[in-house]
C-alpha cells in the first residue's frame, strides 16, 4: 500500500479499498491523507500494466519545446500586455451588439469583472442577486490568468473583432444579456482566477501584497479530467495524465485490456496556458500549462460541446479526453453526458472521483484530502493604503459582491449560500478538512474555527449524521457547535 511506512507499524489496513490497502491511523500529510481509509469508492489504475513507457516506475522527461511557453502577461507589474484578448467568450468575428455596457450606469452601478470561465455559473447566481439591487456585473470570460493580468498589470477589458471577445455579458434579475465595452477599453474592478496568481505564466514572482492587491478567497473549485459518459474509460493516474498531455500521440497509454487509448491529439481537449482549469491540472500532473498536447479550446463550453459530440460513436468516445471544472459539470447537470474521471495521484493506491462515488455530489473526497486537484476561487482587486477598494465610486458595491462570492456576507432575499454552493458544485472553505497554500502544493490537515461540513452535507445530500445543537453544551468535548450542528473542528 502507498504510504504504508508512514506513522509506524500497525497503520496499514491491507483489506481496505477492496484489497488495494489504506492508511487507518490519523493522517498527517498528503500521502497519508490520500490513502486514508474511507467508505468512498476507489478503483486501481495499474501503472505497471497500462503505462509501458515507464522505466523502473520513472516518468520520461518531457519533449523539448520549439519556443518559450506562452504567458498570460508580460510579467507582474510589467506595464500591461495583450492578455485581455485571450480566450474570448464570444464567437470570433461576431458583430457588435449595439448595446453600450456603460449605458447601464443610467440604471445603477456597474462592476467590471474578467477572468475565469469556469466560475461563470456561480458568478451568474451572485450577479442576478446584485441586479435586484441595481448593481450590474459586466463580465468577460477570458481565462483565469487574464483576470490576474487585468488587476496586476491593469490591462484593459475590451470587446471587438477577433481575437477579442465579441461582447461582454451582464445579468438582470432573470437572464444574461450582451453588451459592448467602450472602444478604448475599461479597467477591471475585479479579476477572478481559479488559481493562485504565481501559478500563471509570467506572474511566478508576483507579490500581491506589495502591489496593493487583495486576494479574497471564494469557494473551493475542483478540476477534473473528463470523458463522454459512454466512454469505457473511468479512471486516470497522475502518471498517465503526464504522458497523455505531455507526449500526445506518443504517450503509449493502454486501457485495462491492453489497447492503446488517448493517442489521437485532435481528441485531447485542452484549454490554453491562461486557463485556470489547465493551470491547476498542470500543477497536479507536472506538465507546464503551455506545453500541453492536444486541441486548444477557448472555453469550458467548447470542451463540453466537443465531449458531447464525441459520444456519437464508441470509437470517438473512447478516444476523447478533456478538462473541466466539477462545478461546470454539476451546475449544468451534465453528468448524464459527461463523466469526470477518478484520479489516482502519484503516491496514491487507487483512483477516486471528487465525490464519494460517481453518483454522489458531496465532494467528500475533495474535503477530506483524497482528491487533490482543487483550490479556492481567487477574487483580486486593487486596494488603497487603508486596504479599501481603490475605486471609491463602486466601493460598497464591490464589497457586497466579494462578500457574496466569498461567503462572508449573507445573500439577500433569503437565498441560502450553502444551497448555491451545492447546486454549483462548489465547496465552502469551512467545509474543508484539508488546506494548501499553492496550486499543486502539499495538502495538510486543516482545523476550522467555524466548521460547516454538516450544514454543507445537508445541502448537498439532503441528510447529515451530525447531531443538531443550539449551544456548545449540546456537543461533546471534542466538537464545536457551528451552523446548528455538532462539528468536528
Amino acid at each position: 500500500m502507498a504510504g504504508e511506512d508512514a506513522g509506524g507499524a500497525g497503520c496499514a489496513d491491507d483489506t481496505g479499498f477492496d484489497g488495494v490497502g489504506c492508511y487507518r491511523c490519523e493522517p498527517y500529510d498528503q500521502t497519508t491523507l490520500e490513502n486514508a481509509c474511507t467508505d468512498a469508492s476507489c478503483v486501481l489504475f495499474d501503472n505497471s500494466l497500462r503505462l509501458p513507457s515507464l522505466s523502473d516506475g520513472k516518468l520520461p522527461e518531457l519533449p523539448p519545446t520549439a519556443s518559450a511557453v506562452a504567458g498570460a502577461g508580460a510579467g507582474a507589474g510589467g506595464g500591461g500586455s495583450n492578455a485581455g484578448s485571450a480566450g474570448g467568450g464570444g464567437s470570433a468575428g461576431s458583430p457588435a451588439t449595439g448595446t453600450d455596457c456603460e449605458s447601464l450606469r443610467g440604471q445603477g452601478a456597474v462592476l467590471y469583472v474578467t477572468g475565469s470561465t469556469a466560475a461563470r455559473p456561480f458568478l451568474q447566481q451572485i450577479a442576478q442577486q446584485l441586479a435586484l439591487q441595481n448593481v450590474f456585473v459586466v463580465y468577460t470570460p477570458t481565462g483565469s490568468c487574464t483576470g490576474v493580468d487585468a488587476i496586476v498589470n491593469g490591462t484593459l477589458m475590451r470587446t471587438g473583432p477577433a481575437p477579442l471577445p465579441s461582447s461582454a455579458t451582464y445579468w438582470d434579475a432573470s437572464s444574461a444579456k450582451a453588451c459592448d465595452l467602450p472602444a478604448e477599453g475599461v479597467a477591471a474592478d475585479l479579476g477572478i482566477s481559479d488559481v493562485f496568481a504565481p501559478s500563471c505564466p509570467g506572474f511566478e514572482l508576483a507579490s500581491l501584497d506589495s502591489l496593493g492587491i487583495r486576494d479574497a478567497h471564494g469557494p473551493i473549485q475542483t478540476m477534473a479530467f473528463a470523458v463522454p459518459a459512454n466512454s469505457r474509460l473511468s479512471e486516470i493516474s497522475q502518471q498517465a495524465a503526464y504522458l497523455v498531455f505531455g507526449f500526445g500521440k506518443d504517450a503509449q497509454v493502454l486501457d485495462a485490456e491492453g489497447r492503446p487509448v488517448w493517442n489521437d491529439e485532435s481528441a485531447l481537449l485542452q484549454r490554453s496556458a491562461s486557463s485556470g482549469t489547465q493551470v491547476m491540472l498542470a500543477a497536479a500532473i507536472g506538465v507546464p500549462p503551455g506545453q500541453w498536447k492536444g486541441k486548444a479550446n477557448k472555453s469550458s463550453d467548447d470542451v463540453a460541446a466537443a465531449l458531447q459530440a464525441a459520444a456519437a460513436t464508441q470509437e470517438q468516445a473512447d478516444a476523447s479526453l478533456g478538462i473541466l471544472g466539477a462545478d461546470y459539470v454539476d451546475s449544468r447537470n451534465l453528468r448524464a453526458q459527461i463523466r469526470m474521471l477518478a484520479y489516482q495521484d502519484s503516491k496514491q493506491g487507487c483512483a477516486v472521483t471528487p465525490d464519494s462515488s460517481d453518483k454522489a455530489k458531496d465532494k467528500q473526497n475533495v474535503r477530506d484530502g483524497h482528491y487533490p486537484i482543487w483550490g479556492p476561487l481567487h477574487l483580486l482587486y486593487k486596494v488603497d493604503e487603508q486596504g479599501n477598494p481603490q475605486n471609491a465610486a463602486i466601493r460598497d458595491e464591490l464589497y457586497s459582491m466579494v462578500g457574496y462570492l466569498s461567503g462572508t456576507k449573507a445573500l439577500p432575499n433569503g437565498v441560502k449560500l450553502f444551497d448555491v454552493y451545492a447546486s454549483s458544485g462548489l465547496i465552502p472553505e469551512c467545509a474543508m478538512r484539508v488546506t494548501r497554500t499553492a496550486d499543486g502544493g502539499p495538502l495538510v490537515p486543516a482545523r476550522q474555527d467555524n466548521p460547516c461540513s454538516c450544514a454543507f452535507e445537508l445541502s448537498t445530500t439532503g441528510a447529515t449524521d451530525c447531531a443538531p445543537c443550539k449551544v456548545q453544551g449540546d456537543c461533546g468535548a471534542d466538537e464545536i457547535c457551528a451552523q446548528g450542528y455538532c462539528e468536528r473542528p
